[in-house]
């Protein structure tokens, strides 16, 4: 698929971090495993219901976005972070030579934490790699994110 002209369709914008350091955030975090798949579908319908990516991927439910995934699931670079269940998580796939940041899911009753930070963080670190990311422009808290982490747009 022709990545850019994807992108500028779905009016979302490519990212890109260079290896380098990482900050250290959070506790409570683990690799994601496969019995995960249940409760990381949850947390996506959760965490995007009623947001501008509600839709992306052309649905609303998370175990179809969980098994997409999956076929291309980076799992030692797949972070959740838990309190009495998973409440955040950062998705890491691999396409070609290229990792990508799938997924940062974070329930909404824990967003504004720093668990998304501190589970993309955490990726960030077991890749030691570049990594890209897709933001729908406009997703401010994933902008912001991804500013704070070191991603810088890719020019299109």
């Amino acid at each position: 698929m022709d990545t850019a002209r994807h992108t500028e369709q779905m009016n979302r914008t490519v990212y890109r971090r260079a290896p380098g350091p990482v900050p250290v955030l959070g506790q409570n975090l683990r690799l994601v495993d496969d019995e995960d798949d249940a409760a990381l579908a949850d947390l996506m319908e959760r965490a995007y219901a009623g947001t501008i990516d509600e839709h992306l991927g052309g649905n609303s439910d998370g175990a179809v976005e969980i098994a997409d995934w999956r076929p291309d699931a980076v799992p030692h670079a797949s972070f959740v972070a838990e309190e009495d269940g998973i409440v955040a998580a950062s998705l890491i796939s691999k396409n070609g030579d290229d990792f990508w940041l799938a997924y940062v899911i974070t329930h909404p009753e824990w967003k504004g934490r720093g668990l998304g930070t501190a589970v993309v963080a955490a990726s960030l670190r077991a890749l030691d790699a570049p990594v890209l990311a897709g933001c729908t422009d406009g997703n401010t808290p994933s902008e912001r994110l991804l500013a704070t982490l070191g991603f810088t747009p890719v020019p299109r």
